[in-house]
C-alpha cells in the first residue's frame, strides 16, 4: 500500500512538471476577439509573456520623439489604451525589432483602416518598458507645446509578411 502511494505521488509530480513545462512553452496568436484584452494584459504583465512566442496582425507605425529619434512599430488604433493618459484615441502595440525591412507606414496621419498590415511573429525578449517622450497631438495637428509620455515593449520580429487585404482585421479595436 505505501509503495503503491509512493508511486501514485511520483507519477503526479512527473505529470505536473510536465503540465507546468507545457504551459512554459504556450505560444499566443491574437485573434480579432481577443487583440484588446490580451495585448493590454502584456502592458500590464509583460513577464508572463517574456520570451514566449506571439503572433498578430496589425499596421506598421512610425513614432518619432521629441528629440527626432524615430521608432518603427506594429500597432492597432484604440479608445484610451495603455500608456494614454489623454482620454482620446491612442495606439496600442509594440516596438519592432527586426533584422529585415518593415514596411513604410501608409496613410498613417490618417483616421482610415487603409494602412500597411502585416503579421508578426516573434517574441517579447524582456519585460523591460521603453518610454518615449512625443509632442502631443490636438486635433488632428502636433502641438509642440505638449510633451506627452508613451510607453512600449519590445517586440522581436521572426517572420513579418505584408497581408494584401485588411479585409476582416479592425483597425479601431475596444474591449
Amino acid at each position: 500500500m505505501k509503495t503503491r502511494r509512493i508511486v501514485c505521488l511520483a507519477a503526479f509530480l512527473a505529470l505536473s512538471l510536465l503540465f507546468a513545462s507545457c504551459a512554459s512553452e504556450k505560444s499566443y496568436k491574437l485573434t480579432e476577439e481577443t487583440f484588446f484584452l490580451v495585448m493590454t494584459n502584456m502592458q500590464y504583465n509583460p513577464e508572463q509573456y517574456a520570451g514566449k512566442e506571439i503572433e498578430y496582425d496589425c499596421f506598421t507605425y512610425l513614432l518619432e520623439d521629441t528629440e527626432g529619434n524615430e521608432y518603427f512599430c506594429g500597432v492597432r488604433k484604440c479608445s484610451s489604451g495603455y500608456g494614454c493618459n489623454c482620454g482620446k484615441d491612442t495606439i496600442i502595440g509594440f516596438l519592432l525589432s527586426y533584422e529585415g525591412e518593415i514596411p513604410a507606414p501608409k496613410n498613417q496621419s490618417e483616421d482610415t483602416p487603409d494602412k500597411t498590415w502585416v503579421h508578426l511573429k516573434g517574441t517579447i525578449p524582456s519585460s523591460k518598458k521603453t518610454e518615449i517622450k512625443i509632442f502631443a497631438y490636438n486635433e488632428g495637428e502636433i502641438d509642440y507645446n505638449t510633451v506627452e509620455t508613451v510607453v512600449f515593449l519590445s517586440f522581436e520580429v521572426s517572420e513579418l509578411t505584408v497581408l494584401d487585404s485588411y479585409e476582416g482585421l479592425s483597425y479601431y479595436v475596444t474591449k
